[in-house]
């Protein structure tokens, strides 16, 4: 095999047992690898039944052809498992060099299952798989358990996962940090954590056999000039991945107290909490992942204030918005204060933001009083309340203990009207701009695989339109340019909706950061993705071919959800977003409009081959796209009518 290393390694934590067993080429083909491959093996092992925190539920980190070459911007690994957080499909994607590393080590995937009668870590060194345990660094922070090993280690090369405190105590919001990169959402950490496993640490010394490789090393030279010379590179080169604030408030889609306000912060208020001002202030350098020419991981220092000498890297858009705004909350140094300790304790920044802002929410409407949170006040903007609460959320400690399980779930506990103030999809809560009134956006968040979730296709031209995107393209890519009229419900948004997540399925299965792809309109295409993908296999696919991947792996995660009870009822955004209007600014008045939204829907279940009553893909799909045992599986459990 050109391109994988032909190996899955499978780890049994509570019989002792490793296991090398061969990858078959035919499922490459099929499923490329990354979040393909481990949606696959995921549907296969872990049924309808299975409780997230059981012994039978598998974690399965990902890479992929493409891992551990020279291939642009192919950093990025994939971690899955079933949810604790939503029980359906969860998965997480980060970059650094922990992928890569996996791969060089000689596996294309990482199999973990059981639990281990205490706490372990897996050290994977080359062939040589061990697994030790890990009582001296349990209980310790992720920056701890990293500095610890690496010491007791003592080899400079190689790459780490750890979980931190909230990982140990399941809490259901818990992420698996790698250095200044993280695997955020739905829960992974909380699964390491059930499986009593601290910390997976990886060297690899190996190399990946390219199939063509002259081609490809041109093909990586003019994807990179690609890269560079696309709208988004030197605002990502530039300010990093923190979110222009204020750039989305004067369009009118800034979230502001917990979408309660839409686009109406001053700008000066807006202003303190951009990427332009966290530049300014605070940036100090770069860093890049494996293999990447973008540089967007930027290092940072407070010099003054009470969070002086905090230093770090990274200001993701998934804290400094929900953390900011959606909290009131405008005072900067906080913003890296929050995202340093949430990385420490393992806990995912942008779901700690949405369930504060939905906290302060719910204290200013007196459905949680000061009594309740034990004396903190959950005025908005009250930033150290919130610092607070981080180590609280992670030790399950009073409150900290009905926030651990999620926003969702909180709300269903403490009853008295809290759930309507929820932002959610699928039990996972929302974490962007306000979808109201970004028709095409919306519906690409309420059919996502793993939940309300602006990672599975981001569209950004309906609210960028002609910057990314000229009415001609447009019209060429989808049949009209009605698609970049932000509050339309045009049918064409259905056919927008599916390319952009198949660009970022795609990405995900090649293990590519999707920041760099076209789905801000230029960057690597599908077909740049496709060349890229023959010249390390040797297989030759074109657009079509590669689109039918993307359609078989969203497919088949559909299909997980489904067999958990979920259909057509479940595509709705929940909360304020779904049932009430914008008050003021730009957007004032528009809300998701059922009926409109509806069609919208069933277009886009029509485009998937998916039965547009119910949401449920078809068996005639299911049989074109190869996966016929997942049809009868369906089919005997009742999901399809007679």
């Amino acid at each position: 095999m050109k391109g994988w290393k032909g190996n899955i390694l499978s780890v049994n934590l509570s019989t002792g047992k490793i296991e090398k067993t061969p990858l078959e080429e035919e499922i490459g083909k099929k499923f490329i690898g990354g979040r393909g491959i481990n949606s696959k093996i995921l549907y296969e092992r872990v049924g309808h039944l299975v409780d997230p925190f059981s012994e039978d539920n598998v974690i399965i980190f990902g890479t992929s052809p493409l891992s551990g070459t020279l291939a642009p911007s192919s950093s990025r690994c994939t971690v899955t498992a079933k949810s604790p957080l939503t029980g359906i499909l969860g998965d997480a994607n980060f970059g650094g060099f922990f992928g890569p590393e996996l791969k060089l080590s000689g596996y294309d995937h990482l199999i973990i299952t059981g639990k281990a009668e205490y706490p372990v870590y897996l050290f994977i060194n080359n062939k040589k798989v061990e697994i030790k345990k890990a009582n001296h660094i349990w209980g310790k922070t992720t920056w701890e358990t990293e500095k610890i090993l690496r010491e007791e280690i003592g080899d400079k090369g190689i790459q780490i996962v750890s979980i931190g405190q909230a990982g140990e105590n399941l809490v259901r919001t818990a992420c698996i940090v790698h250095g200044y990169d993280v695997a955020s959402r739905t829960g992974m950490g909380a699964v390491m954590g059930s499986k009593n496993i601290k910390t997976i640490v990886v060297k690899g010394d190996g190399s990946v056999e390219i199939a063509k490789p002259k081609q490809f090393e041109e093909i990586c030279k003019e994807i990179r000039k690609k890269i560079k010379e696309s709208p988004s590179y030197s605002t990502y080169a530039t300010y990093g991945m923190a979110g222009n604030l204020t750039m989305q408030n004067s369009y009118g889609v800034l979230a502001i107290k917990n979408c309660m306000q839409t686009g109406e912060f001053p700008d000066s208020e807006a202003e303190k909490v951009s990427c332009e001002t966290l530049a300014r202030e605070f940036y100090t350098g770069s860093r890049s992942c494996y293999s990447c020419n973008v540089a967007c991981m930027k290092t940072w220092e407070i010099k003054e204030g009470p969070f002086a000498g905090e230093k770090g890297t990274k200001m993701p858009e998934g804290c400094n918005s929900p953390c900011g705004p959606n909290c009131a909350n405008t005072y900067a140094p906080s913003l890296f204060k929050i995202y340093n300790l949430c990385n420490q304790y393992g806990i995912d920044v942008l779901d700690f933001g949405i369930t504060m802002g939905t906290l302060m929410e719910w204290y200013e409407k007196g459905i949680v009083t000061k009594e309740e949170t034990e004396g903190l006040s959950f005025e908005w903007g009250n930033y150290q309340s919130m610092i607070d609460m981080i180590p609280k959320i992670a030790r399950r400690e009073g409150l900290g203990d009905l926030l651990a399980d999620g926003a969702v779930s909180a709300g269903k506990k403490i009853g008295r009207g809290a759930e309507r103030y929820v932002n959610q999809c699928k039990g996972m809560v929302h974490g962007g701009g306000d979808l109201r009134p970004i028709k095409g956006m919306a519906l690409s968040h309420a059919v996502a695989t793993r939940g309300n979730d602006h990672l599975r296709g981001l569209i950004l031209i309906e609210v960028l339109g002609n910057y990314l995107i000229s009415d001609k393209e447009a019209t060429e890519r989808f049949g009209t340019a009605k698609v970049l009229n932000t509050v339309s419900y045009e049918k064409a948004k259905a056919t927008a909706v599916v390319y952009y997540q198949d660009i970022y399925t795609l990405a995900d299965c090649l293990q590519i950061c999707k920041f760099v792809t076209s789905h801000n309109g230029h960057g690597v295409n599908i077909s740049d993705m496709a060349r890229l993908f023959y010249t390390v296999i040797g297989l030759e696919m074109d657009e079509k071919e590669m689109r039918s991947i993307a359609q078989r792996v969203y497919t088949i995660e559909r299909c997980y959800s489904v067999r958990e009870g979920m259909d057509k009822k479940d595509d709705f955004i929940q909360g304020r977003l779904g049932t009430e209007a914008i008050q003021a600014g730009p957007f004032k008045g528009e809300r998701l409009e059922r009926d409109k939204f509806e069609k919208m829907l069933e277009n886009y279940y029509r485009l998937r081959g998916w039965d547009p009553n119910t949401g449920i893909p078809t068996i005639n799909t299911l049989e074109e796209l190869g996966l016929q045992e997942v049809a009868k599986e369906l089919e005997k459990i009742g999901k399809y009518k007679k």
